[in-house]
């Protein structure tokens, strides 16, 4: 299990790492990532230097590569990732199926707690860490964090509004929920259109096609995968050897010679494809729509339509409505699915 905490300044983010280290965990705060970098650089470790390189290394390689460096850092087992500030982060930390939990408190009482810590550069007055706080809240300045956000991306909101005893009770019974929460079926998996889609996007991935790349996937009606293709030059026709090109005489162009992804799937299957649907990225041309409908294929699911206003589409919407062929476009549950290979 991995869970990465988050949280506004002095809510008890350490004290919720502190008990999952009594519980077992291992830890790594992202902060002890930075600490390390400025270390090499051989710069003095205050709070200032980490938020300082902290936006440097999310401006130059993106929002959530501390989350990143942190992942190649740990091992099998239960981990307790602190210090996380950023949806980037949050984002990559959830592409590994950690949990995100957020500690809030009053805002009140978080200052008291600054004061009672007593750290040189700690704001010494309420409107100080008030106008400190908000610019690791929102994501102004050069601070590049953004708590509020993250507080919208969290799993469990834990509220530190009383007393470590009455904390840790809280955290406890977090445990418990989620022990319940094993016992019955992961949540947050991808439908069914997501998985099949996921598969004719990842096909086009193998498309030599320098401008446009398209990826085929089809079903049957047990929901199963029975042909998948994309488009490219027929076997045997070199990918050097042929055209790339869009424009020019059409014999200098790819227009002649590439294979559609619905024709490549259509060709490829092994079996026969009645009352199979077929997911495609993009909705099928005048010819691919004849091969759609012979082939007994009876629905389509399309990601993009952008050639709509074109006749070769016009047409083949006519055909499929008049072969009773049904057609929609694919609307996404989730705006993407990250495939990892390294673990």
């Amino acid at each position: 299990m991995i869970i990465g905490v988050t949280g506004y300044l002095c809510a008890g983010k350490d004290t919720f790492a502190e008990y999952l280290i009594n519980k077992g965990f291992k830890h790594l705060s992202l902060s002890d990532i930075l600490r390390e970098e400025l270390k090499k650089k051989k710069i003095p470790v205050t709070r200032n230097a980490l938020i300082k390189l902290g936006g440097e290394l999310r401006q130059k390689n993106g929002p959530g590569i501390l989350a990143e460096m942190a992942l190649k850092e740990i091992d099998e087992g239960d981990w307790i990732i602190s210090s996380v500030g950023t949806v980037g982060e949050i984002e990559v930390l959830k592409d590994r199926d950690a949990m995100i939990v957020f500690v809030d408190a009053p805002q009140e009482i978080r200052f008291q707690r600054m004061k009672s810590r007593n750290r040189e550069q700690d704001p010494q007055t309420f409107d100080e860490f008030k106008i400190k706080e908000g610019l690791e809240s929102d994501g102004a300045g050069a601070a590049y964090r953004e708590f509020d956000k993250c507080k919208e991306k969290a799993d469990i909101i834990m509220y530190n509004d009383k007393n470590k005893k009455e904390f840790h009770k809280k955290i406890e019974k977090m445990f418990s929920d989620i022990e319940l929460r094993t016992n019955m079926k992961r949540q947050g998996y991808i439908s069914w259109d997501d998985y099949f889609m996921g598969i004719a996007e990842l096909s086009a991935m193998r498309s030599k096609d320098p401008s446009t790349r398209v990826g085929a996937c089809i079903v049957n009606n047990k929901k199963k995968i029975v042909s998948i293709g994309y488009n490219g030059f027929p076997t045997g026709c070199g990918d050097d050897k042929l055209p790339w090109k869009r424009t020019g005489p059409y014999l200098e162009t790819k227009y002649p010679y590439v294979a559609h992804a619905e024709l490549n799937a259509i060709l490829n299957a092994t079996s026969n494809l009645d009352n199979c649907k077929v997911y495609v990225t993009l909705f099928p041309c005048n010819e691919c729509a004849k091969m759609v409908i012979q082939s007994g294929i009876k629905e389509v699911i399309f990601l993009s339509n952008k050639y709509k206003d074109t006749d070769s589409h016009k047409a083949s919407r006519r055909m499929f409505n008049l072969a009773g062929v049904k057609f929609k476009q694919y609307v996404p549950e989730r705006d993407k699915i990250v495939v990892r290979f390294k673990k």
